[in-house]
């Protein structure tokens, strides 16, 4: 299917980039973060484009340890897509949607690698096509090596797990 020059226009015309550096203060699970920005203010970040094991569910301790190792206390950069009436994209729990960088590495592309999380399709078209092809290049070559959660059997994928383990 072909985008019209139109479309593309117009979305590259309204929609940019946005980014903020912070303070990682807090690991909440292995794809959100809490963060202390410049005006000492609190935000809560989801990694954007991965879906982290949830704590209860198998690997959910083990890939929120291997974030914490990685980025607590450390002060990173969060790339989150903006438009004309907001700096950064807010997921249905009010948290931003960002692309951690620290040292110069994108670490939600490192916690798929690491098969401590799945890259998230669902949500891949808030993500530009280069972090689409190789967020779903780093999902496969971790299943291949059977690392991180790919060492299950049958990893349930987040999302089902959700589904599945809804308080009704």
């Amino acid at each position: 299917m072909k985008i019209p020059l139109i479309i593309i226009l117009f979305l590259l015309s309204t929609y940019t980039w946005a980014d903020f550096d912070a303070e990682v203060i807090r690991i909440v699970d292995g794809d959100t973060i809490q963060v202390k920005g410049d005006d000492d203010k609190k935000l809560k970040i989801r990694l954007l484009g991965i879906d982290a094991p949830e704590l209860k569910q198998n690997f959910g301790k083990e890939s929120s340890l291997y974030l914490n190792k990685i980025i607590n206390g450390k002060f990173i950069n969060v790339i989150s897509l903006s438009n004309k009436d907001k700096p950064y994209t807010l997921d249905f729990y009010k948290r931003i949607l960002g692309k951690i960088i620290f040292n110069g590495k994108d670490i939600n592309l490192e916690m798929i690698k690491k098969g401590m999380a799945w890259h998230y399709k669902k949500y891949k078209n808030s993500q530009s096509i280069e972090d689409q092809q190789s967020y779903n290049k780093a999902e496969n070559e971790a299943r291949k090596r059977n690392i991180g959660l790919w060492s299950y059997e049958k990893p349930v994928p987040p999302w089902s797990w959700r589904k599945i383990n809804r308080k009704r």
